[in-house]
């Protein structure tokens, strides 16, 4: 079989001599010796690296003789409900804009330190994303306003008291008979907020409530108005179907739901003992996107092809001639439709079709697509339906329309930020300045609360009160896991005080539960209390209404004309074919910039192209050649009559004639982590029509002679020895694996079979635990979310881009990202999440001069940080590269602040105590000159040993969870004790599919993988075992 390459970048693809040097080198960088606030020079000179040794030597020794000075404040009166050192855990709801998940908060001492997922949840069954495991950070984000604010005469806002906020608002909402009131929000998904509303309109008559999504779904929510006469978004079951189709849909990343969605893909990708079968999953789309990056089969098409694309894809299916002979041009293009359609038609009823696009049209193809493959009721339905994204571009309009021309005497903005994150925005500033009261809920300053005239913030979701209807019958509620850190308000205590009502938003929401999702309950205040404490209720079926077509297997009856939808396409298509098409698309982390300011996101590598702190035009290498660009040239892109000077990125994957560039950027009001990063896109997005068109065709580059390096942590690390192979990626296909459970991993045996040794065996006589970890390559998709809840939960500080350009960024797990195949244009990709193996036989324990890294008796390799005394022999010696050393006292200074501003001096402020009681008390922090690394939460395997003694048991698999464990939506990790021959870690440790990452050299690691298999036709595959030099590394 012919074999495959791996490669990390473009340049091993046509190695340079510089490269091969470089290539060879275990890390990207000489020892840095340059102060702080110098920029320019990353050089070492013989001399100066000799002066810094001998320093750095004498004050880390000095320094690992000294203990740092820790005091305790003791209580002086002890809550009744705190016992210190033990968690509190409180069942909640994470909302902000679009997303939800189900979650459990997790205090120590009264303060929210980490977020788990929901196990109990039906929708998002115990996954998480990395901005649900990162918002916690946000409850201590310094730039949250400490209370409510009036901007004065000189448009500077300061502060005011509650009571007059309310007298001033309520003085204005009562001076006339019919005074006109406007709200703008985002989604809305609580049933008692809308109840507010609703409550706020009775007493205020001329009240009108909008709804927007910054990323709008209003093309699908108009297509399935028209379809079915249900206006929302389906319930889609990934789980349920075999093959899997996406249209520039990036569901496992950022569309409506991807934690619920994740959930259910991996789970029917999953392969091993009793299941040989997986879907198969297609995937159109003109960027190379996290869900693309995780198809079977990717094409690369520009968005006017996609259009073409779909409708071709709709004759396939149904047999119709709508593309009126119009095709894709490229035949191998063409060839995978017609795959796609006949995957779709073998499956249909267990087949779904997906598609991101905001256009109507294009989602009644779809709609029409699914419904004649008999989807409905099976992969998606409509009676149950996501309640999720609900926000409408017309609304947005009318909203605009009703302020510019007068007829808003008070205007509220709540949980959306329309004067940065709409294409609109400058119209919608310049209407705001009309109205005579404008009071927004943001709970920071923010560029729309800038140019309102009050600013009543909002409590964070941690501090409030509120309940989620995601999807139509299943409700969720949220609690205070702490009081109040500042003087805020949640925003419906503000409606409800200013409308009249006597209760507050806590009794008015336990009335809407009496009278909704409980009414009938035998005991109304315990059926409450017991849903308050799951997190979670759903409506028995009976009281949900018609929900036949849920369990209907038949088509539903559709509406809407088909032809002329296909005709609107394609003719929407054909204008958009025209010079360089540019697609605007939502980050991971960032999304569209409500994120900006939390530096864990920030420093979070982008899951494709391994960027931080930055966002940049990715165009495709072979349109970067032909218009002579390099990695990191500066350009200035003109689109949709807006320019903006950028960064380009050469990116695989992303079709040529396009390019991509992600929203949520270039952030002036947000904060020191996020203000100044990146460029702001939002108004290139085309508006004129009744959805929001994240696209714009015609676009020019133009480039500015300037050149920058990127701060793309990818590359930082080498895993190979010179040019000798070694085992790190193994795949193999679903025909082949079925065939032979061993494929893809035959030679594991042979490679190992030569280590024999003289010494004893290590584990003869020993009992108890042996922990290990086995990590699923055919489940991790990528997304993240593992790396911050690491972050999370042991204190990994945050360095800023000018550190992650030195490649010292901090993070313990993070995952690898290789290209596959000698396609540039367009490869397959292979996600793998590195931290610590904890070897048995580690090469890093023996090269400490003092004994700071050893092997425990429970079979993990650990860290004693007060003997550590930095000479970094480890990091050396450790041939995975995930050894950390803080250089500065990352955990003791605000480095990303002001390490990102080349303005600022050498001195560091010190991270505010704020910021601080983010901190897990379990976990030590690290100073200046300590290597560090992953420990597999060990804190967590003594809390689970105690809870075991306590309990007057043995310790049960599953009772210890890793952090990156339990914060996968994907499954893909599975941590336990290696001697417990029924525990899941044993099964799969030793199954068929396991191996070690460059196990060949004996170093026993504790971490196996999970041969990756794809669900690909044997001519479409062909796979190496190993990697060479020349296909890793990548110094771009």
């Amino acid at each position: 079989m012919a074999e495959k390459k791996y490669w990390k970048g473009l340049e091993e693809l046509h190695p340079t001599p510089e490269f091969i040097e470089l290539a060879q080198q275990e890390f990207p960088e000489e020892l840095p010796v340059e102060v702080m606030g110098n920029h320019e020079n990353n050089g070492a000179s013989r001399r100066d690296f000799l002066k810094m040794l001998g320093f750095s030597v004498t004050a880390a020794a000095i320094a690992g003789c000294e203990m740092p000075v820790n005091k305790v404040a003791p209580y002086i009166f002890k809550p009744e409900d705190v016992t210190p050192g033990i968690a509190t855990w409180y069942a909640s709801t994470f909302m902000n804009g679009g997303d939800y998940c189900s979650i459990l908060v997790k205090t120590r001492e009264g303060r929210p330190i980490k977020v788990e997922g929901n196990n109990a949840s039906m929708i998002t069954r115990g996954g998480t994303s990395a901005r649900v495991q990162a918002s916690v950070l946000s409850l201590y984000d310094t730039n949250r306003l400490t209370g409510p604010k009036v901007r004065n005469d000189k448009g500077k806002h300061t502060g005011i008291s509650w009571a007059e906020v309310d007298a001033a608002v309520t003085g204005k909402l009562n001076a006339g008979e019919n005074t006109a009131v406007r709200i703008l929000t985002g989604t809305v998904v609580s049933p008692s907020t809308k109840r507010v509303f609703a409550r706020f309109t009775e007493q205020y008559p001329n009240t009108k409530v909008y709804q927007y999504d910054a990323v709008s779904y209003a093309g699908m929510l108009a297509a399935n108005e028209t379809a079915f006469g249900v206006k929302a978004l389906p319930h889609y079951h990934f789980e349920k179907a075999r093959v899997v189709v996406g249209f520039e849909c990036d569901f496992l990343g950022t569309w409506i739901s991807p934690v619920e969605y994740t959930k259910g893909y991996s789970a029917g990708r999953k392969v091993g003992k009793g299941k040989k079968e997986m879907s198969r999953h297609y995937q159109f789309e003109s960027r190379m996107s996290l869900t693309g990056a995780n198809a079977d089969y990717r094409t690369a098409l520009k968005p006017s092809e996609l259009m073409t694309a779909l409708v071709n894809l709709y004759d396939e299916v149904t047999g119709a001639s709508l593309s009126g002979g119009k095709k894709i041009g490229d035949d191998k293009k063409a060839k995978r439709i017609r795959e796609a359609a006949k995957w779709l038609k073998d499956n249909a009823g267990s087949s779904l079709l997906v598609c991101g696009l905001n256009d109507m049209n294009a989602q009644l193809l779809v709609n029409a697509i699914n419904n004649a493959l008999g989807n409905y009721g099976r992969t998606l339905d409509m009676s149950m339906p996501s309640m999720l994204r609900q926000g409408t571009d017309n609304d947005l309009k009318a909203f605009i329309s009703d302020v510019s021309k007068g007829e808003a005497d008070v205007v509220m903005i709540y949980g959306c930020n329309p004067v940065y994150d709409s294409p609109l925005g400058f119209s919608i500033a310049e209407a705001l300045k009309k109205v005579d009261v404008c009071v927004s809920f943001a709970d920071s300053m923010d560029e729309t609360s800038a140019v309102c005239h009050y600013i009543c913030p909002d409590s964070h979701y941690l501090e409030s009160w509120n309940d989620a209807e995601p999807v139509k019958g299943c409700y969720s509620l949220a609690q205070p896991a702490i009081r109040n850190l500042f003087d805020t308000r949640q925003a419906q205590d503000s409606l409800l005080a200013w409308c009249g009502a006597s209760m507050s938003y806590h009794d008015f929401m336990v009335e809407t539960w009496v009278n909704g999702p409980l009414a009938g309950s035998a005991n109304m205040t315990r059926a409450f209390n017991q849903a308050l404490q799951t997190g979670l209720f759903q409506m028995p079926m009976e009281d949900m209404g018609d929900h036949e077509m849920m369990y209907d297997p038949q088509p539903v009856v559709m509406n809407g004309d088909v032809s002329s939808a296909a005709a609107a396409v394609l003719s929407s298509g054909s204008k958009m074919g025209n010079g360089l098409e540019v697609t605007f698309y939502e980050s991971v982390a960032i999304g569209d910039g409500r994120y900006a300011n939390n530096p864990w996101l920030q420093e979070m590598p982008d899951p494709v192209s391994k960027i931080t702190w930055d966002n940049y035009l990715n165009v495709s290498p072979e349109w970067a050649e032909e218009n002579d660009l390099m990695h990191g040239d500066v350009v200035t892109l003109k689109a949709a009559g807006q320019s903006v000077t950028v960064p380009v990125a050469i990116q695989p994957g992303q079709a040529k004639g396009s390019a991509s560039i992600a929203l949520g950027y270039g952030r002036s009001m947000i904060g020191k982590a996020g203000e100044g990063v990146g460029v702001n896109v939002w108004p290139m997005v085309d508006a004129s029509g009744d959805c929001l068109v994240y696209c714009a065709s015609g676009a020019t580059v133009e480039k500015t002679g300037k050149n920058i390096r990127f701060a793309q942590t990818q590359t930082h690390f080498n895993l190979n020895d010179g040019l000798a192979k070694r085992t790190i990626v193994k795949e193999t296909t679903l025909a082949e694996y079925q065939a032979n459970p061993l494929s893809g991993n035959m030679d594991r045996a042979e490679k190992l079979g030569h280590l024999d040794t003289f010494y004893p065996d290590f584990q003869a006589g020993r009992n108890g635990f042996d922990w290990g970890m086995s990590i699923d390559l055919n489940s991790c998709v990528g997304c993240g979310a593992c790396t911050i809840a690491c972050i999370s939960e042991n204190n990994v500080p945050i360095v800023g881009r000018d550190e992650v350009l030195r490649a010292h960024e901090m993070h313990w797990i993070r995952i690898d990202r290789y290209y596959a195949g000698e396609d540039s244009e367009n490869p397959e990709v292979v996600f793998q999440p590195m931290l610590c193996q904890h070897c048995e036989n580690a090469p890093c324990e023996n090269v400490c001069p003092v004994g700071a890294t050893n092997h425990s008796s429970e079979g993990f390799n650990q860290m004693a940080y007060n003997r550590c005394i930095g000479t970094r022999y480890c990091a050396n010696n450790c041939p995975y590269k995930v050894r950390r050393f803080n250089w500065f006292d990352y955990g003791g200074n605000d480095t990303f602040g002001t390490m990102n501003d080349p303005h600022v001096n050498e001195e560091m402020g010190m991270l505010e105590d704020l910021t601080r009681m983010v901190l897990n008390p379990d976990v030590t922090i690290r100073s200046r000159g300590v290597i560090e690394k992953c420990s597999f939460c060990v804190q967590r395997i003594q809390e689970a040993k105690l809870g075991a003694k306590k309990d007057g048991r043995q310790l049960r698999d599953g009772d210890v969870r890793t952090a990156c464990q339990s914060a996968c939506p994907a499954d893909a990790i599975v941590f336990g004790n290696m001697f417990d021959e029924t525990s899941q870690v044993h099964q799969l440790n030793t199954s068929e599919r396991a191996y070690g990452v460059i196990e060949e050299n004996h170093w026993l690691p504790s971490v196996l993988y999970l041969t990756k298999v794809r669900n690909k036709d044997a001519a479409d595959h062909t796979h190496e075992q190993e990697l060479d030099i020349m296909d890793l590394y990548n110094y771009q």
